[in-house]
């Protein structure tokens, strides 16, 4: 409750100390009683999450800076997620290029969230700290065991059941801490799938539209290297929901595609260096990304050429 309160505080405040004219400056704050009450107001307004939001994550963005200039902990970067993805589901939909734009930001603003402070005394290899959280919980418990006995024995022989509380409790913070980290990261991963969903592209700005998938497709791979993903599963869940979205676009809008378009994305293919196709597809049963992506293209590109060959005629 304190998280949320010092989240509803923090996002009024930097809401009300923007100088432009934007949706938000329609309310004018005079003391701190009327922050939450001008917060509320402003959430529950329609028009803040259809037609501000989808277009601007600027707020989201600099609250998580707030956080982190502020040594918030994950906590904080979790209910900020959670509301902001909660208002998401109210969007019809999400600019490609804002999306873009925030995902290309999120691996550096949300790795300072994702420090081990209460583990870092006991992980003694670096490779440690880009492991499964259940394989790093087992090393430090490990460590934390051997540390504790081979330097404070002589406590232990003294007063047993007071050294084995403290060493429970430190054990105890080292457990949540990793169960922390990842309710985070499911947050970051279930925001990251809203998002994804609701995506949509200029139709008249087609080869952009390629090129800002492809963008959000190495976003994405930078959030594994930052280990704020641990699991090529969810990566690939990802990378699943993107593709199947621009495809989406692509069947909406083939008439209105240039040829030209299809020729990029199959230079693309033929060439290899397409990101979000070359992660190795973790279920063998069902089509393929690049199956999929082909025969998008075939069904597409055979539409826009009958359109614009009867409109030139």
């Amino acid at each position: 409750m304190l998280y949320r309160i010092a989240l509803l505080i923090l996002f009024t405040l930097f809401i009300h100390s923007k100088n432009t004219c934007t949706f938000q400056d329609q309310h004018t704050i005079n003391n701190s009683e009327n922050l939450l009450k001008s917060l509320q107001h402003e959430l529950k307004d329609p028009a803040y999450r259809t037609e501000v939001l989808p277009n601007n994550f600027s707020y989201l963005t600099n609250l998580i800076v707030v956080g982190n200039n502020n040594n918030q902990p994950p906590a904080y970067l979790r209910s900020i997620i959670k509301l902001f993805s909660n208002m998401l589901k109210g969007a019809s939909y999400v600019n490609a290029q804002e999306c873009e734009s925030f995902l290309a930001k999120l691996p550096t603003l949300a790795q300072p969230y994702f420090a081990l402070t209460t583990s870092r005394a006991y992980i003694t290899q670096p490779a440690l700290y880009d492991a499964h959280m259940f394989d790093r919980l087992h090393a430090t418990i490990n460590n934390a065991l051997f540390m504790k006995f081979s330097s404070e024995y002589d406590s232990f022989k003294k007063n047993p059941n007071e050294f084995l509380t403290i060493l429970s409790s430190e054990i105890l913070s080292l457990a949540q801490e990793e169960v922390t980290r990842e309710q985070l990261r499911q947050g970051i991963i279930r925001f990251a799938e809203i998002a994804l969903n609701k995506l949509v592209w200029n139709v008249e700005k087609a080869e952009l539209s390629w090129n800002i998938t492809k963008r959000i497709a190495h976003d994405l791979a930078a959030l594994l290297e930052q280990n704020i993903l641990d699991d090529l599963n969810d990566l690939d869940d990802l990378y699943w929901t993107l593709l199947t979205r621009y495809c989406y676009f692509i069947e909406l809008t083939a008439t209105e595609l240039a040829p030209s378009i299809f020729a990029t994305i199959k230079n693309d293919i033929s060439a290899g260096n397409i990101l979000l196709l070359s992660l190795p597809e973790q279920d063998a049963l069902v089509e393929s990304k690049l199956s999929y992506l082909q025969r998008t293209l075939i069904t597409a590109e055979a539409q826009s050429r009958a359109y614009h060959k009867n409109n030139i005629s």
